[in-house]
């Protein structure tokens, strides 16, 4: 069994040794180094549009954790500086840390937690290297104190007994592995797998750490389903629309079939396949994991095989983030605005209205913040019963924000 106390106390000592010698010196002598400041601000200010949202300290902060990782992460800094004239002045135990993290490169890592063997340690494993470490990190036992977290992003660095968390801390309510691999591949399409994503990590992590900006948004149910994007293409020459009529409705526009699952067609399931006759393709559709699995089960028997796993899995919050700090649209299915029925004008009235109260409560959402639903409501035009439905269904249990 692991000494916790012991490993603990080299834990504060490296904290300490860290805020004097990483804080205090050798980031600012980096920043000065070699173009890396007018670097480091052109990669932020591709983002202003989402870090004019944060504080100032957080952005200060992040842009620490951006020369932390430059100076000891594979290949860093660290390496050609250790016999910086400065440095002869810091004494052996000093010198041994950054000899230390010389042989042990720093990372990034996408993780969630598997244990929590001691008090401010956690047993964490990276969601895309598979690989598993000991964390001390009392900033995650703090963010743990007072939210739901469904994975973690951390600058992490070895001490020689366990890894220790540097800069702020991704805890996002919300985004899952799904997720991350969605938005690295909105970012840089020709990413093809996990060791890609971390490769784009580690060359320029500023993108990732944008995603704070929608670490806030909760899950999104309707009752227990919680709603997604579930979406997978195949090629297919042909499909037999008269004998998939015995379990789906089926419409033609425009040379795109569309085939809705019988009792999972509506909301909030929205099981639909897309056949595209001159593309030669066939997009499977879902918001829902059920409804995505039954849409699968209900077109495979008639003779075909696709995976109930969907290509693509993302989170309604993650779409909303990725399309903020990569000012694009996002369209994951475009055959569906082939079927879009004309609305009423009150009914667009009612829409225009709805979409006006979300525009006013994400804000507080994503803040952390209790949103002032009748007040918000009201300013919207949107009766208060038909916008704490909202709370509860679309955007999801707000059980324990705000008290």
């Amino acid at each position: 069994m692991k000494d916790y106390t012991s490993i603990r106390a080299i834990c504060k000592k490296n904290s300490s040794i860290s805020s004097t010698v990483i804080d205090e010196f050798l980031i600012y002598y980096v920043a000065s180094q070699n173009k890396v400041e007018p670097k480091m601000s052109q990669e932020f200010s591709r983002y202003k549009h989402v870090t004019k949202k944060f504080q100032a300290e957080w952005v200060a902060r992040l842009k620490a954790q951006y020369l932390a990782h430059l100076i000891f992460k594979e290949n860093g800094y660290i390496k050609s500086i250790l016999n910086h004239s400065r440095l002869h002045n810091i004494n052996q135990v000093e010198r041994k840390f950054l000899e230390q993290q010389a042989r042990q490169a720093w990372r990034f890592s996408f993780s969630f937690i598997t244990g929590n063997p001691a008090k401010d340690f956690y047993l964490m494993q990276d969601v895309f290297s598979g690989d598993k470490y000991t964390l001390f990190s009392p900033g995650i036992t703090d963010i743990k104190e007072e939210q739901s977290t469904t994975l973690w992003f951390n600058l992490v660095g070895y001490n020689g007994a366990c890894w220790q968390s540097f800069g702020p801390i991704g805890a996002y309510k919300s985004f899952e592995p799904d997720d991350i691999y969605f938005f690295a591949t909105e970012l840089r399409p020709e990413i093809e797998d996990d060791k890609e994503i971390l490769e784009d990590v580690e060359k320029n992590p500023v993108p990732y750490m944008m995603l704070l900006s929608g670490a806030n948004y909760p899950l999104s149910f309707n009752k227990k389903d919680q709603m997604v994007q579930a979406i997978s293409e195949y090629d297919l020459d042909s499909i037999n629309t008269q004998e998939l009529k015995k379990s789906f409705k089926t419409e033609y526009c425009d040379n795109v079939y569309r085939l809705t699952l019988k009792d999972w067609g509506e909301p909030p399931h929205f099981a639909q396949a897309y056949f595209d006759e001159i593309e030669k393709i066939i997009i499977l559709s879902a918001s829902t994991d059920r409804g995505f699995e039954a849409l699968v089960n209900g077109i495979n028997q008639y003779g075909y095989s696709f995976s109930k796993e969907p290509f693509i899995r993302v989170n309604i919050s993650m779409i909303i983030t990725a399309k903020d700090i990569l000012k694009k649209e996002i369209i994951l299915n475009e055959y569906d605005n082939l079927f879009q029925q004309e609305t009423s004008k009150e009914s667009q009235e009612e829409i225009d209205k709805l979409n006006a109260f979300m525009a006013l409560i994400l804000p507080d959402i994503n803040a952390g913040r209790k949103p002032d639903i009748e007040g918000l409501a009201k300013k919207a035009g949107v009766d208060v019963n038909v916008a704490r439905d909202i709370i509860q269904n679309v955007i999801g249990k707000l059980g324990k924000m705000g008290k």
